[in-house]
This record gives structure tokens, C-alpha cells and sequence, in this order.
């Protein structure tokens, strides 16, 4: 033999190859009339299986009506109706107006002090 390796190789693949076509032809054991449990990967098994009773209540977490009138009541205690979105934004707006009018009277100032033609 030229090459053992290559051959037990083979050999290895072949009662490997042959192994797997037994284990698939092979009858299934028959567990006393009782159906095979049907495995699906669309969804969760139903109730009756799990030994559910169906929903699932969480005790401490509300629904969206819930929440919703949840965040009225609180609003309507507090008087903040809603809670705007760009708060930041409108606050960054302002801080820069505020700036520029600053700006702009620092310059009328200067111009004031030092004339049309000054440094």
C-alpha cells in the first residue's frame, strides 16, 4: 500500500456514511401507542402541552391604556400637560438668541463709545 492514511480514511468514511444510512432507515421504537410530541420552530408549543393556563400576567407592569392614563393623571396633578419633544432643542435656540442679542449690544456699545471709525 502506497498510502495507509488515505485509505483508512476512507475506510473510516465509509462505516461512517454507512452508519448514518442505518440510523435513518431504521424503524422508530414504538412507545406503546402513545403519539411522538409534534416539534415545531414556528411558534410555542400550545397550552395544553407546556401544562399552561394560557396568559401571563405580570403583576407590577400596565398596559398602554393604563400607562397613558396613568401619565394624565400624574400631568393633570403636576399641571405639565405634555412633555414636548425638541425641549433641548428649543432651550439651545434660545441660549444662542440670548447670545446674539448680546453680542449685538456689546457692538452698539462699542460703536457708541469709540465712533463709526474706531477699532
Amino acid at each position: 500500500m502506497k498510502h495507509p492514511i488515505l485509505m483508512r480514511g476512507l475506510a473510516l468514511a465509509a462505516a461512517l456514511g454507512a452508519g448514518s444510512v442505518l440510523a435513518q432507515t431504521r424503524p422508530a421504537a414504538e412507545n406503546s401507542g402513545m403519539q411522538p410530541p409534534v416539534v415545531t420552530d414556528a411558534g410555542p408549543a400550545p397550552a395544553q402541552e407546556r401544562e399552561s393556563s394560557g396568559a401571563i400576567i405580570l403583576e407590577n407592569s400596565m398596559v398602554r391604556a393604563q400607562r397613558e392614563l396613568a401619565f394624565q393623571r400624574s400631568a393633570a396633578r403636576t399641571g405639565v400637560a405634555t412633555v414636548g419633544r425638541g425641549v433641548l432643542r428649543a432651550t439651545e435656540r434660545a441660549q444662542r438668541e440670548a447670545e446674539l442679542a448680546r453680542a449685538r449690544e456689546r457692538e452698539a456699545a462699542q460703536l457708541y463709545r469709540h465712533g463709526a471709525g474706531g477699532p
